[in-house]
């Protein structure tokens, strides 16, 4: 397995969040990038599961996967959508679930950061406790500090994830056993009733399958 980078999947969302009228069409831009002999490698592109899993390792690139529908995409990252389905045996390194986004099921595993996570509560604990004691100057900025150390517990710690929950994962693929298996680099957890991050994400999904001739 690979450890994940320090990239965030806050990056992406904007991308996503803002759902666009049907008539716009084609506006999701992924980063690419070009090799020494021409070749683009896209990142943070949106998939489906089941392209995820039908996705071959490039032999000429470490960490680059090869998808075809029915074009060629060579990506080393991307982001896919679903429930989790269920959880996978977990580890001192990593917590393990499996997602479905209708398509297929896969495995995922986010990363155990321990020191980070320790961190971050302490300083929500630290924030919380002066919500309601401290002068109304300093109230707001611990209530702000809650709020934003409660969402960024959600981007790395992977304990919060219940089967049930929907799931937007930014990660890259790994091939492991002989099958494809998903390495989450951030994610956030979306039990929104209003739906608009999936509507969003499936908005801007179609649009990138579309310009790349999906069927």
């Amino acid at each position: 397995m690979t450890s994940p980078t320090s990239e965030d999947i806050e990056d992406q969302l904007d991308n996503f969040i803002i759902r666009k009228p049907r008539e716009q069409v084609n506006t999701y831009a992924a980063a690419r990038k070009e090799t020494k002999d021409g070749q683009q490698i896209h990142e943070h592109i949106p998939l489906l599961v089941n392209d995820i899993l039908g996705s071959s390792p490039d032999p000429d690139d470490k960490g680059v996967f090869t998808v075809f529908n029915p074009t060629t995409l060579k990506y080393r990252t991307c982001l896919v959508y679903g429930f989790v389905a269920g959880r996978g045996v977990h580890n001192k390194s990593f917590y393990k679930y499996i997602i479905d986004d209708g398509t297929g099921t896969m495995e995922f595993s986010i990363y155990v950061k321990p020191k980070e996570s320790e961190l971050i509560k302490r300083l929500y604990n630290e924030a919380n406790s002066l919500v309601g004691t401290a002068g109304l100057q300093y109230e707001r900025v611990s209530a702000s500090m809650v709020r934003l150390l409660g969402k960024a517990l959600e981007y790395i710690d992977g304990s919060v994830i219940l089967p049930g929950n929907n799931v937007l994962l930014y990660g890259r693929p790994n091939r492991f056993r002989d099958k494809n298996v998903f390495d989450v680099i951030s994610f956030t957890v979306d039990n929104e009733k209003s739906r608009k991050l999936e509507i969003a994400f499936n908005d801007n999904l179609i649009d990138y399958y579309q310009s790349h001739g999906a069927t």
